[in-house]
């Protein structure tokens, strides 16, 4: 009857009370609410880290392009000076140098502060539509690249033919003293008539293709208005119009407007300025200020460097963050530059990255 008894109160004590339930679903309701909390914010670490990494890559990328740019510009081969190209054959007929006259006088100038409403007649080649108002940089230089000599002859038509389009494309020239510039189908009338130039030894002195390099900010990343779908518009980037860093750059003998890196929402320019008297610079700037001409009457042939300053958003507005406190100075006047005007605006995380940039051919001709 003892061992009966013992094994009837065994059986009762099978299972789990329903307190003792609802003390475990208690305790697994609070694990998994940790485990959803800790993965909400481990998701929400790794958007911010990947946000600052895209805006850092972004800012290095435009800053990167606009240095090669820096870099090459005034570079037309072996001459010693910047100084003008002689336009050879039917180049006399190009004036598309973003709708300036084709000059190669002055490799580096820029703009300050245009706005839609002055920049196609200031600058032809940028449409209105297409500008997020702030300043133009415009450079002139080769690339840097001479053509190639296939058959090691010294003569360069056999590469210039071999490139793509050449026949449009713009090359220049150079010895120490000067130089030409002159359209591919025009090269072997160039060469027959004996002005092209010549070493020592017979053999033809290099030849660059030419470049002009517009940089501004466009308020869009990917144009789908007007009759060639080249025009920003509200409806762009599904709604949300992402600012973007362009360059303009001569495809044959056109300008050809070319996205180089999204969430650049503003661009500053200051120019180093060598002041020191013609003849005795350093090369070394002496001031940064926003228009050369300001300082000397001709300041821009005075530009050794260029301090660069990009505003970059985050590719996404951030969900609960408010940037509408924020203002940010970009070029160290003390007077904010940008400051957010909408919820939308206001949602996106921002960073300002600067880099100055020397203009290697200018400031090595003045410091020589």
């Amino acid at each position: 009857m003892k061992n009966a008894h013992m094994l009837t109160r065994l059986a009762c004590q099978r299972g789990l009370t329903l307190v003792e339930l609802m003390v475990a679903l208690t305790i697994g309701l609070f694990l998994t609410l940790g485990l959803i909390l800790m993965m909400g914010d481990t998701s929400r670490t790794f958007k911010i880290q990947d946000d600052f990494a895209r805006m850092q890559e972004n800012a290095v990328s435009g800053l990167r392009y606009i240095g090669d740019t820096l870099r090459h510009a005034g570079f037309y081969g072996p001459m010693a000076e910047t100084g003008a190209l002689t336009q050879y054959g039917t180049i006399g007929a190009i004036t598309n140098d973003c709708g300036n006259t084709f000059t190669t006088t002055v490799p580096l100038f820029g703009y300050n502060a245009l706005t839609t409403a002055n920049v196609a007649a200031t600058v032809p080649c940028i449409l209105a539509t297409n500008f997020q108002p702030g300043p133009v940089l415009i450079a002139r230089l080769t690339t840097g690249l001479a053509v190639a000599d296939p058959n090691a002859d010294g003569n360069f038509s056999d590469g210039l033919v071999a490139q793509a389009g050449y026949t449009n494309t713009l090359y220049a020239q150079s010895n120490v003293r000067g130089g030409f510039v002159l359209r591919g189908e025009d090269f072997a009338t160039f060469v027959s008539s004996e002005t092209v130039l010549k070493l020592g030894n017979g053999a033809q002195f290099p030849v660059f293709p030419y470049q002009v390099h517009v940089y501004y900010i466009r308020p869009c990343s990917r144009p789908t208005g007007g009759a060639s779908n080249n025009q920003c518009q509200a409806s762009d980037d599904s709604g949300r119009p992402v600012p973007t860093l362009v360059r303009q750059e001569l495809q044959g003998t056109t300008m050809v407007e070319r996205p180089l890196a999204e969430g650049v929402e503003r661009m500053s320019l200051l120019y180093g300025v060598d002041l020191l008297p013609a003849g005795d610079g350093d090369g070394v700037a002496d001031r940064f200020v926003a228009d050369p001409l300001s300082v000397a009457g001709d300041g821009w042939a005075r530009v050794v460097s260029v301090r660069v300053t990009l505003l970059v958003r985050s590719p996404t507005v951030v969900t609960g963050y408010d940037d509408s406190g924020k203002s940010y100075d970009l070029d160290g006047d003390g007077t904010a530059d940008f400051t957010c005007g909408n919820a939308i605006e206001c949602a996106y995380k921002r960073s300002i990255f600067s880099q100055v940039i020397q203009v290697r051919n200018l400031a090595f001709r003045r410091g020589a």
